[in-house]
């Protein structure tokens, strides 16, 4: 605007000076050329603002470190993740340092899976910017999920500690700490520390923001009084979760159990029944209702719901092996069979696996591939005392048949 005003009045001063008509007339002449020359551009700027992508890259020639860093994120939103990664090396390449870019790169990374790669850009992300908390916890996930534990509560603990003064977003900032929190007081859970977990978990209170949504949190306090035994506790924060969220699936089921526990049967079946109705797809459901139909003996509608959660998460190794062991309890061993081959293809290299799988063969009389299973198993675990004792059994029965000569 101040350069459209300062164009204005210089050509009417100019005009004003002038007694030539002629020269007034030139000067008419070259305003009216300026306006339909500024309006052409105007017009094609416009263009540029029909979206996002466009407005984007029409800013490379001109700020091109910042402007690939936003088509990244257009392009990421758009589902078009190779180019949006491209995007973003363009935009690290004209300026390696930005701390978001090396963020969102690592997030890009990560969501595909490339977990290595991803951990690199994190950590070149909080060595650009020590503060930034959603680095520190995405790059504790990943450490967690590759099974690097003390590096992982090291980088929470590190996140947790990060002062909230002078940040660019505290809000987010807050968030991603109680977010480090949760997820330590979970490993600490998953390795038996109880205590050590609530403790973290009740900083996660302090700490949590506003905008927090508190249910997960609210139900893995509750699933650490349960480990302790204080039931009184644990029905506390699982009712806390569902008042957060009624429609929270993992507090009606863990609540469930607790109703179960406590003999309160007819309660703990109704909140299993709305687990499964929040989302009928959602194998794990099924999973636990079967477990607590197991427990009370309706050991067919438990089958039923196995083979029901092992159809719907057939690429879950958890829930399609604890499917196989319930089809076992309920006697249908061909079922139990099919899914404990399953189970061992996902994890080939896990031996209970393949000792199960070998035991349901030697039931069902595949003396053979029993074999082979229990043999594989030992390899895995030489000194595993369970397939040891089901090996020598099967030998005895195969050299009955005259299948062997000798057990060694």
């Amino acid at each position: 605007m101040g350069f459209c005003l300062l164009v204005a009045v210089g050509l009417r001063s100019l005009y004003v000076r002038l007694r030539s008509r002629l020269s007034r007339t030139m000067v008419l002449y070259c305003s009216a050329g300026l306006v339909v020359l500024y309006g052409i551009k105007t017009v094609l700027r416009n263009q540029d603002w029909n979206n996002e992508e466009l407005l984007y890259r029409s800013g490379i020639a001109v700020n091109p470190a910042k402007a690939w860093g936003n088509l990244g994120n257009v392009l990421k939103n758009q589902g078009k993740v190779e180019e949006a990664e491209r995007a973003y090396r363009n935009a690290l390449h004209y300026r390696s340092n930005m701390a978001d870019m090396l963020y969102n790169l690592g997030l890009l990374l990560q969501e595909n899976n490339q977990l290595s790669e991803a951990l690199h850009y994190y950590k070149l992300a909080i060595g650009s910017r020590p503060t930034l908390a959603s680095a520190y916890l995405n790059t504790g996930i990943i450490l967690m999920n590759q099974g690097h534990l003390d590096e992982a509560k090291r980088t929470f603990l590190t996140c947790a500690d990060i002062p909230d003064e002078n940040l660019k977003d505290p809000h987010a900032h807050r968030s991603s700490v109680t977010s480090c929190l949760y997820n330590l007081g979970k490993l600490l859970h998953e390795q038996g520390h109880q205590e050590e977990a609530l403790s973290v978990y009740r900083e996660a209170l302090q700490k949590m923001p506003r905008q927090f949504a508190p249910q997960s949190l609210y139900n893995m306090m509750g699933e650490a009084y349960m480990r302790l035994n204080k039931l009184i506790e644990a029905e506390h924060w699982y009712r806390e979760s569902l008042r957060a969220k009624p429609d929270h699936i993992p507090a009606h089921l863990t609540y469930g159990k607790l109703l179960a526990i406590k003999g309160q049967k007819i309660e703990a079946e109704k909140y299993f029944l709305k687990a499964i109705r929040l989302d009928p797809r959602k194998g794990n459901c099924y999973m636990h209702y079967g477990q607590f139909l197991l427990e009370e003996s309706r050991v067919m509608e438990a089958a039923k719901m196995a083979e029901k959660a092992a159809q719907l998460e057939s690429g879950e190794f958890d829930v399609v092996f604890s499917a196989a062991h319930m089809l076992r309890q309920a006697s249908l061993n061909e079922a139990a069979e099919k899914y404990y081959e399953v189970a061992a293809s996902l994890r080939p290299d896990y031996p209970a696996a393949l000792m199960n799988l070998g035991a349901i063969l030697h039931l069902n009389g595949k003396l053979r591939e029993a074999e082979s299973n229990y043999l594989r198993a030992l390899q895995l675990k030489p000194q595993d005392v369970i397939t040891q004792s089901n090996l020598r059994k099967l030998w005895n029965i195969m050299e009955k048949q005259g299948m062997r000569t000798a057990s060694p």
